[in-house]
């Protein structure tokens, strides 16, 4: 599977026990464990798929247990490696939810059609999550409210906005 069908679930921290079982610093709040039984896991080299023979929180730590991986050696050589998934091996999240994945990479476009630029991340700085949207050499912060976004549409990966007059120009000198 090429590396740009698959989300980032997280990265491997270190070995848990003596099984093979790995810590995991999840990428994304909440998001779920994939359904598809499978992960890829990268070490540098390119994505290799394991299947999945668990995965658990435990004390708000989610940790991978990987069919094949099955000393502590084995498991302590995968530490820093990064963790994948297709991304329809996940369950839709509640209507009007989105993952971050599918937000991240989406065009940006007001209701009239004009380009606005590319998300290229997200700001939760404790009141609405904002859009970081890659317009030129700098970026542009949209708030991710009702009254701004007002269409999101994952399977095109595009994002329309209607921007209050100015929002589109407060970063530009």
């Amino acid at each position: 599977m090429k590396k740009a069908d698959l989300v980032a679930l997280g990265r491997i921290v270190r070995s848990q026990g003596r099984d093979g079982t790995v810590k995991l610093k999840l990428r994304e709040k909440g998001i779920p464990a994939p359904s598809g039984g499978q992960v890829y896991v990268d070490k540098g080299s390119g994505p290799e798929a394991f299947a999945v023979e668990s995965f658990r929180i435990d004390r708000n730590a989610p940790f991978l247990k990987l069919k094949g991986i099955e000393t502590l050696a084995q498991a302590d050589a995968l530490a820093g490696a990064e963790v994948f998934a297709a991304a329809a091996d996940f369950g839709r999240p509640a209507p009007g939810s989105f993952f971050v994945f599918e937000v991240l990479g989406s065009r940006v476009v007001t209701r009239d059609g004009t380009a606005v630029g590319e998300v290229s991340g997200l700001l939760e700085p404790g009141g609405p999550v904002l859009l970081v949207v890659r317009r030129g050499a700098g970026d542009v912060y949209v708030p991710f409210a009702e009254g701004i976004v007002v269409e999101v549409v994952p399977e095109e990966r595009r994002i329309v906005i209607d921007p209050p007059d100015g929002l589109l120009e407060l970063n530009e000198i």
